[in-house]
């Protein structure tokens, strides 16, 4: 995967892997799905921890649950009602955030294998 592509001005959260059909899938499916997409997530993240060393491993559960009272800055607001943990890479030569996560906590949605880029520090 080309990371630098994403690597831009701002903030960007791209889905690089998508379920389909889950928002109706028996509950034992979506299960093994999100366990597949989480596989996903620490093969790539081992590629990442190569380029840039050991993550964070971050919850986001306590950010979610600030949503309800202060402003929390994008991505991590959307982030944290999409995604329950993420790894967290620094990239100082693009003076970047790194996150990858696996958007599962609504089972309303398809599941996702997201990649977050962005200026903004975590809150």
């Amino acid at each position: 995967m080309d990371i630098d592509r994403y690597l831009g001005p701002g903030h960007g959260t791209t889905a690089l892997v998508t379920s389909h059909g889950l928002t109706v899938a028996d509950t034992a499916v979506r299960r093994a799905e999100v366990e597949r997409f989480h596989e996903e997530k620490e093969h790539l993240a081992g590629k990442l921890t190569v380029r840039w060393g050991d993550p964070d491993h971050v919850g986001l559960q306590t950010v979610r649950l600030r949503t309800g009272t202060e402003e929390i800055p994008e991505p991590w607001a959307e982030l944290s009602l999409r995604v329950g943990d993420v790894y967290l890479w620094r990239a100082e030569e693009h003076d970047r955030w790194v996150a990858l996560g696996v958007a599962d906590l609504d089972p309303c949605d398809e599941i996702q294998l997201l990649l977050v880029v962005t200026e903004t520090d975590p809150p």
